[in-house]
């Protein structure tokens, strides 16, 4: 077992399934951050009310699941504000002060035209691009916490740790297991397992690395409910220390 401090991310929120989900956090004493899309905020606005009001930070994930690389900048703007607009009117009828502002783009991209490839550096047009996307969520006030306890290389050297929005450091893949093209040959929850116990620390799969936290990343999808409780209590068996990040 390894004892180290990680961050619970839940992309794609709110499903109809949240509320359980929140309740199941909660009975473990695990916080979380849910990245959301807008427009599934403005179908479920209550299942966010609710996580709010148990302890839960509502990140922004854009107002609709799309490559930022495949949108004008203009219409990038656009998916950050008005997913921004609806969370901030979701904390008011959560009768919440909005603790912290967060993004993470919609599968990783960050808006330099080459969709989640994060890790290679950016250049021209790209670069110029996501520089500029970067500047507006920093006017808009969202911030990323400052993980000094995230070592892995290759993330540092990204330049991860120093852009506005959220990345990840460990992606459960648990999506992989009803899509027809199961990445990495993830088709089960047995899979999911089987990843998690390798220890491949600089390529994304360090759960079992005791010197760096983690940034993990799951989902908020109806198909995976089922799973979503083993594949937290395998985590706490791991060793993982869920916390919050430090908000200001």
């Amino acid at each position: 077992m390894v004892r180290k401090i990680a961050y619970l991310t839940i992309d794609d929120a709110p499903s109809e399934d949240i509320k359980e989900k929140v309740d199941f956090l909660v009975s473990r004493g695990i916080p979380a951050i849910l990245f959301c899309r807008g427009d599934l905020l403005e179908r479920n606005p209550e299942h966010a009310v609710y996580a709010i009001k148990r302890g839960f930070i509502i990140g922004n994930h854009a107002y609709r699941h799309v490559y930022f690389s495949d949108l004008p900048l203009k219409q990038c703007f656009e998916q950050i504000r008005k997913a921004d607009r609806i969370i901030d009117e979701i904390y008011k009828k959560a009768s919440v002060k909005r603790p912290a502002k967060f993004f993470r783009f919609p599968y990783g991209d960050k808006g330099g035209l080459k969709h989640d490839n994060v890790l290679e550096p950016y250049e021209g047009e790209g670069k110029i691009r996501k520089e500029k996307i970067q500047a507006f969520l920093k006017s808009l006030g969202y911030t990323q916490p400052k993980f000094e306890n995230i070592t892995y290389r290759y993330y540092r050297k990204a330049g991860l740790l120093d852009d506005v929005d959220w990345h990840w450091t460990y992606d459960i893949v648990e999506w992989s297991t009803f899509t027809e093209e199961h990445l990495y040959g993830i088709d089960s929850l047995e899979k999911v397992f089987e990843r998690m116990d390798e220890d491949v620390p600089e390529d994304g799969r360090g759960l079992n690395y005791p010197n760096s936290e983690e940034i993990i990343l799951t989902h908020d999808h109806t198909e995976t409910t089922h799973i979503f409780k083993p594949i937290i209590e395998r985590l706490l068996a791991k060793g993982m220390i869920f916390k919050l990040p430090p908000l200001k």
